[in-house]
């Protein structure tokens, strides 16, 4: 189509009448104003440029350089496109069907459920020793030797990390179990949308 717009014009490379080598190029700047030339100024090569013949023609379009952001952002996409392609192909690959997913999860599941329980029976054994070992350095005892208490005091310290210890551990196991929980349903999700789509 004929280029009606107005726009500003860069003074183009050679004598007026020469013929040119390089195709007029236009493009919008800041101020929204259409700016063509013959040369593009190294500031202006991220703008979208329209080719533009002798005839005041649009032969093509140059397209906008990217951002470094934007290749970034891309570059990062495109890692993450990738790695949900493997994941899909590893679900498709390893699992025949949903239940072979939640047999898998149900493992996953007990063991953890194993540990947890193994986490409690020491929290309250550790719990019993520590009370026992409280009552023991309440009682009077004004013959008792201080170096006892001392170290009466020390293995209390001891439990008492050990307590936290423990409980520590409870969180990170009962974290684990809604991890576990969440990442297979995500699976079960995505598999069987994967197979209603044929796989793709």
């Amino acid at each position: 189509m004929a280029l009606l717009l107005a726009f500003v014009v860069l003074p183009l490379a050679g004598a007026a009448g020469q013929g040119r080598k390089a195709p007029v190029q236009c493009w919008t700047d800041d101020r929204g104003q259409r700016v063509c030339g013959d040369v593009v100024p190294p500031a202006e090569v991220r703008r979208e440029r329209a080719l533009i013949d002798r005839r005041g023609v649009v032969t093509g379009i140059v397209p906008a350089q990217k951002s470094q952001a934007q290749i970034e952002a891309e570059a990062r996409q495109a890692r993450e496109d990738e790695q949900r392609q493997a994941y899909d192909r590893f679900l498709l690959q390893t699992y025949p069907d949903v239940p072979a997913i939640e047999r898998a999860r149900d493992e996953r599941l007990a063991a953890v459920e194993a540990q947890l329980r193994l986490t409690e029976k020491a929290m309250a054994d550790t719990r019993v020793t520590l009370a026992d070992l409280r009552s023991r350095l309440a009682r009077p005892a004004a013959a008792a030797p201080a170096a006892a208490e001392a170290a009466l005091q020390s293995r209390i310290d001891q439990f008492t990390v050990a307590e936290a210890d423990h409980l520590k551990a409870l969180a990170r196991l009962r974290d684990e179990q809604t991890r576990i929980d969440d990442d297979f349903a995500r699976d079960i999700a995505r598999y069987r949308a994967l197979r209603s789509s044929g796989g793709n």
